[in-house]
């Protein structure tokens, strides 16, 4: 015979077994794992990355090279060029990878817009038939958790971003401007400037990664909130 406590050790455990846990993670991954329409016009492609990554390395030695190294030295200026040409080289990468294949129109753009929508429809629907598998009381204390947190990153989000989510790369361009405006040839900025520009530029990729989580933040709460349903 089974004691009181062990029946009831068992009767939760199977309960646990009946019961699949619902978790962010897991939710996250079902979202990676939705196919994109079309892969090689995403908003920034894979060359387009490398081309970025390239330009901003060649770009980097360029200046460190010219900061660090005798101005006329033979292998300075060799280094120099070198990062030049992986900056050219990257440049040209990263906007060849964003000419689109066939020239734009507004009916085209309506109709590729209308197909993409069709693509991504049944992903969403199972998206939510997925989550709706999961107890209600679980799907429920996510989305109450997750608009909590959504809430929240609105509030601190201006703190950091300021302006940038609604300006897109426009205050990034303006300062470089303002940065590079009466530099001559050869480039000799000072180390102030070198700081100023690498903090400009990693304060703008921290703004936009936190604007890439408040809008899977926005996703999560959308979805289970309407798994609720």
């Amino acid at each position: 015979m089974y004691k009181e406590d062990d029946v009831e050790a068992m009767a939760t455990t199977h309960q646990d077994m009946e019961s699949p846990t619902l978790t962010f993670a897991a939710l996250d991954a079902r979202i990676e794992a939705l196919p994109e329409y079309p892969p090689d016009q995403s908003i920034l492609p894979k060359k387009a990355k490398w081309g970025v990554t390239l330009g901003a390395a060649g770009a980097l030695l360029a200046l460190l090279s010219v900061k660090l190294l005798p101005n006329h030295a033979i292998y300075t200026a060799v280094l120099v060029a070198a990062g030049l040409l992986m900056e050219a080289i990257g440049v040209v990468l990263a906007i060849v990878s964003q000419i689109p294949k066939r020239w734009p129109t507004l009916t085209r753009e309506r109709r590729d817009f209308a197909e993409q929508l069709d693509f991504d429809l049944p992903g969403h629907l199972a998206l939510l038939e997925w989550l709706r598998t999961f107890p209600l009381d679980q799907r429920k204390t996510l989305c109450e958790f997750v608009s909590h947190r959504h809430e929240r990153m609105k509030e601190k989000l201006p703190m950091l971003t300021g302006s940038i989510e609604k300006l897109g790369a426009l205050p990034i361009v303006i300062a470089l401007y303002l940065q590079f405006k009466d530099m001559h040839w050869p480039p000799h900025p000072s180390w102030l400037g070198i700081f100023l520009i690498l903090a400009l530029v990693l304060g703008y990729w921290l703004s936009v990664m936190q604007i890439s989580v408040r809008l899977r933040l926005q996703l999560y709460e959308t979805l289970l909130g309407k798994a609720l349903t």
